[in-house]
């Protein structure tokens, strides 16, 4: 399926995102017969969202709503938003077909056949870095949270050795 034949601008207003957005959603729905109703879920954007470029909002196994990073949009543009869509259209049609949410082998067999991710790439630079000071293990973090505020009541996952947090804007300087 050709994703630069959906293409619209970074320049979009949210309204002409979405309506891009749900038409290359029924395309890919039909051309990889996944079981999908688009019209039948709600479409929104999330302007605060950093981290996780979409999400299915489901009760009870059942898909309500496709919702979609505009920083992803905004910072990486259609093509890496159009690998979102798919990633989640992938999520509807295994919680209709299997009531599995996860992203799990049945997922990643889909993901590779549709061209898509399994984890999404970073879209928006973080405000600091976590960073292990023995294995250099790093954590991208964006808000204020206890492990940026407290990092020595903490070890590294990966050695157990100590954090040390570093403002992104100032990679060689501490918080």
């Amino acid at each position: 399926m050709e994703v630069g034949r959906y293409r619209i601008g970074t320049d979009a207003t949210p309204a002409e995102f979405l309506a891009t957005a749900r038409v290359y959603a029924r395309a890919v729905a039909e051309t990889h017969d996944l079981t999908v109703s688009v019209g039948e879920l709600e479409w929104e954007v999330s302007r605060r969202a950093k981290r996780r470029a979409g999400a299915v909002r489901h009760r009870d196994g059942e898909p309500k709503a496709v919702v979609l990073a505009w920083l992803q949009f905004r910072n990486r543009g259609w093509r890496a938003t159009a690998a979102t869509i798919r990633h989640e259209l992938l999520h509807v049609h295994l919680l209709n077909e299997r009531d599995d949410p996860s992203h799990g082998p049945a997922f990643r067999r889909l993901a590779q056949a549709l061209g898509t991710h399994v984890r999404c790439d970073r879209f928006v630079d973080p405000t600091w870095w976590v960073r292990c000071t023995d294995c250099d293990a790093e954590l991208a973090r964006y808000r204020r949270s206890k492990l940026v505020k407290n990092p020595d009541h903490y070890r590294c996952g990966e050695c157990g050795g100590r954090y040390r947090v570093v403002r992104a804007d100032d990679a060689d300087g501490e918080e």
